[in-house]
Formats: C-alpha cells, sequence, structure tokens
C-alpha cells in the first residue's frame, strides 16, 4: 500500500510542480532587512523550529560527506492541526519515512516497515530540529555570526553552534530570512573543515497542504510496535558486562546489551551514549580471530571510527565526535566488575 502511495506522489509531483503550489514571497532586500531590529541566536534557533514544524513547504536538499552526495526531499504541512513530514532519498537504497505528530514509519531498503512512537526521523537535519540547544543545561551555545549571506538564492542569517568542550563538532547554521527555515548545516572542526553539510537546493513554501502530501498522510501505515516489538528491533538496556570510566559531559546511556553484528556473524557487548544532537556507539569483541569488527561495521563520512586491540579484546568506537575523542572513550573502556 505505501509503495503505491509512493509512486502516486512521484506522479503528482512530476505533474504539479512545487512552484505551481508556492506562495508568492517578495524578498526583503538588503536594506529593509537591515533596518529590521536584530534577533538573538537563540531567537532565530527557535524561530527556526517552529517554521520547521508549522509550515506547509518542501525542501529539497543534499548530504554531502567527503566528496559523497546524497539527494534528499522533505515535504511537511499541517494536516488538522498535526504535523506531517515525508522524507525521501532520491538515489541508491530506497530509504523512507512518513512522521504524523510523534510517530514515525520507517520504510528502508530490503526491511518491512514499522512505526514508533516518540522516534524522529533519522538525520542531522531531524536531529537538530529536536534538540533544545537553547537551554541552559544544553552542551552547546549559539551564537549570531552577523552579516547576510545567499543559499540557493536566498537571503538567510548565519547562526553558530559552538560545544562547550573540546569533544564534540560544531555547527555553522543559514536559516532563511523570509520562512525562517533552514537552508544549510555545516558539521565543522575546531579548524574550520566541514566534515558533514547538509545543502538546500530549493525551498518551497505553501500557503496550503499540498495534494500530495494529503494524499500520503491518508495511506494506512504499519502499526506502532508494542513495548516487546520494540525490544526486539532494538534491545532494552540491560547491564553490562563492560562500562566506560570516561564519557563527555552531557553523554547518557541510552542501550546496553549484546547482538550480533552481521558483518562478522558474531555475538558482540553493545553500549549506545547520546547528547540527544549525536550518538557515540561502543563495541566490544572478546573474540578477535574469530572475526574484526572494524572489517564488519559500516561507516559513513562524517563519523569516527576507533579500534583498540588489548589481550584479544577489540574495542571499536563510533560516533558523530571527534576521533581524538573516540580514542579517550575506547581507552577508557574497562570491565564492569559490579557485575
Amino acid at each position: 500500500m505505501f509503495k503505491k502511495s509512493v509512486g502516486l506522489w512521484i506522479l503528482l509531483s512530476s505533474l504539479l510542480s512545487p512552484a505551481a503550489w508556492s506562495e508568492e514571497v517578495s524578498v526583503k532586500t538588503d536594506s529593509s532587512v537591515a533596518a529590521s531590529p536584530q534577533l538573538s541566536a537563540d531567537a532565530l534557533l527557535d524561530n527556526m523550529k517552529t517554521a520547521f514544524k508549522q509550515l506547509n513547504y518542501d525542501l529539497s536538499y543534499v548530504e554531502v560527506e567527503r566528496g559523497r552526495i546524497t539527494p534528499m526531499r522533505y515535504s511537511h504541512g499541517v494536516i488538522d492541526d498535526v504535523s506531517v513530514g515525508h522524507l525521501l532519498s532520491l538515489n541508491g537504497n530506497p530509504r523512507e519515512y512518513l512522521r504524523r505528530g510523534d510517530i514515525t514509519s520507517f520504510f528502508e531498503a530490503e526491511q518491512p516497515g514499522y512505526s514508533l512512537s516518540s522516534t524522529a526521523i533519522p538525520g542531522l537535519l531531524f536531529n537538530l530540529m529536536a534538540t533544545e540547544l537553547t537551554l541552559d543545561e544544553s552542551s552547546y551555545q549559539a551564537i549570531y555570526v552577523g552579516g547576510k549571506s545567499r543559499v540557493t538564492g536566498r537571503l538567510s542569517q548565519v547562526v553558530r553552534v559552538v560545544p562547550n568542550d573540546k569533544y564534540r563538532f560544531g555547527y555553522l547554521i543559514w536559516i532563511d530570512i523570509t520562512t525562517n527555515l533552514p537552508l544549510r548545516i555545516d558539521m565543522i572542526k575546531d579548524s574550520g573543515e566541514v566534515v558533514f553539510q547538509v545543502m538546500a537546493i530549493s525551498l518551497y513554501q505553501f500557503p496550503d497542504v499540498t495534494p500530495w502530501l494529503e494524499q500520503l498522510n491518508s495511506v494506512k501505515l504499519p502499526p506502532v510496535l508494542s513495548a516487546m516489538q520494540t525490544q526486539t528491533l532494538m534491545p532494552a538496556p540491560t547491564k553490562s558486562e563492560w562500562k566506560t570510566t570516561w564519557m563527555p559531559d552531557g553523554f547518557k546511556l541510552i542501550v546496553s546489551n549484546k547482538h550480533q553484528i552481521a558483518g562478522i556473524g558474531q555475538t558482540i557487548d553493545y553500549m549506545q551514549y547520546s547528547d540527544g544532537l549525536v550518538d557515540i556507539s561502543i563495541y566490544v569483541n572478546t573474540n578477535v580471530k574469530a572475526g574484526s569488527l572494524s572489517q564488519g561495521l559500516g561507516v559513513s563520512g562524517q563519523i569516527s571510527l576507533q579500534s583498540k586491540i588489548t589481550d584479544d579484546i577489540e574495542i571499536v568506537v563510533v560516533g558523530e565526535v571527534p576521533s581524538a575523542t573516540a580514542k579517550k572513550i575506547a581507552d577508557s573502556v574497562v570491565r564492569n566488575l559490579d557485575n
């Protein structure tokens, strides 16, 4: 049923140009923008998140990492006072996500579809929209860079998100002046080098919900997994035989279990930490002779991987953090003698 809806959505998209439905919005001149009061960086980020959840729009963008470009399309609208968002990958293996309110349905290559409650669409763009960066206890602070810049032909203001320590990446965010929607996001090192980028290639705002999004919203989706089914898909936290003696402030343990890695065909210990914006995964392989985790794990360009083998025990740390952070975490993993 959902695959049929995707075909219909693509057909509608080709027949009904987004430009035909987009609201005519006059772009402010530099002089008029300069005359308006300047908002703080925190206010700009708050307005961005509000616009992301409340406007009707179609955002096409690319994710860029180490020369690899992945085009994506995100359509959003508010239907019967409920936020509805649809993300579709446009190249390679099909990946598709539909979010209604706080329920997200996942459709990924060669996997049956499923729905989860209180789970966001995966990806840096959506992690940023769901993270409260402006709270006092946040691990980041926002700084208004100043000046105006153009992205995909639209004027934007730039906000820099700076981590409070050296153990995380920072971010530069270009926010559209007219709609307050994000146009570009750079994940950056201390040196300013960009390790991952989200770049808009087109943005259309609509006065009403588009017909193709209303069509998708009417499709019957997989039921929300029960607590027991969710534990089967993503095992619940359990006491691990291993623990970390150091972790950057703000990271909390969210998963601890044993599971099998398909790449090497053996069961390993697993821990996952998150600060709300990025995740860090720790794998402990106690049987290196049977296969190395470094060969069995697939990682992308923006993710650090650090591997350490001591006394036939392999520890691998993977996460969207600087390589020095991943190494320090790997060095801190020890047996949990409390167990």
